[in-house]
């Protein structure tokens, strides 16, 4: 933490910005006065200047460099913030029977998402970085150009020629990529498969059972509570059958531990997204 503060400090000394901080979640920032730089999914850089300026490019260069730096350090502390106090402490149950129904089902992700708001409740998988729908429907459409330029997301993770200098979507794209599969062992081939994954949740309200295929990943999905789904995201075949059942079964108990989640406050607006109990 000490680290992600002393960056704070310097970029708002450099850029001379009447603040900076870091968002955790949420979209960006709409208003003129602030920019943004992405350290790494979910997870922004901003400053904050008394008037909007004529040319950001600049400074969102300097804002890169200057993050690069602090690269290593500002990652563990960010993972220490998101996990201690963007998150409720009542949602490692949820990520712990997620985690169980991955291993049962044989899934490669397994997450709660919200039907009517941006949130994702719960994944077995926190070291992804994904935190709400926006932030991995932007990682989505640069994993896409990525792709459509012939270049390997999965082997972006590994990557050793990144430039600092330059605040692009790839390396930011890069920055998640590695953090990912810091955290362990193909989670960059997750990431990629779960981004594109959540995509198709966009697309309507109805239970899915989609077999993955050589350019999609697969998905089952079950509504429970009204509000929410659970969605698992699989990279080798399955049964849609078996995983019905499965499903059925943690149904309960994941809607037990959804309904006991206390109130989460998302970014940047001001209302609350709360778990909805049914009377």
């Amino acid at each position: 933490m000490e680290a992600l503060l002393r960056l704070l400090q310097l970029v708002k000394r450099e850029l001379r910005a009447d603040d900076a901080y870091v968002a955790l979640g949420g979209e960006a920032s709409q208003d003129p006065c602030e920019i943004e730089y992405e350290l790494q999914t979910s997870c922004r850089l901003v400053v904050r200047l008394a008037e909007p300026p004529e040319d950001p490019a600049p400074l969102l260069r300097r804002m890169g460099e200057l993050a690069w730096a602090f690269v290593g350090t500002v990652g563990e502390a960010v993972e220490t913030l998101d996990t201690t106090s963007a998150r409720p402490r009542g949602d490692h149950a949820l990520v712990d029977i997620l985690a169980d129904l991955r291993d049962v089902t044989e899934a490669d992700v397994a997450l709660v998402v919200d039907r009517q708001s941006p949130m994702i409740w719960g994944c077995s998988e926190p070291g992804l970085g994904l935190s709400d729908r926006p932030a991995a429907r932007r990682l989505a459409k640069q994993l896409a150009v990525l792709s459509e330029a012939g270049i390997d997301p999965v082997g972006e993770a590994s990557a050793k020629d990144l430039r600092p200098n330059e605040a692009t979507g790839l390396e930011r794209t890069r920055q998640a990529l590695q953090s990912a599969e810091r955290h362990s062992t193909g989670g960059a081939a997750r990431l990629v498969a779960t981004t594109r994954a959540l995509l198709a949740l966009d697309d309507g309200d109805d239970d899915i059972s989609r077999l993955p295929t050589d350019d999609e990943p697969g998905l089952a999905t079950k509504a429970f509570g009204n509000l929410y789904r659970v969605a698992l995201v699989f990279t080798r075949p399955f049964s849609p059958l078996r995983i019905e059942g499965v499903l059925r079964r943690a149904l309960p108990i994941i809607e037990r531990l959804v309904l006991d989640l206390p109130p989460l406050d998302p970014q940047p607006k001001g209302g609350r997204v709360v778990p909805l109990r049914r009377d």
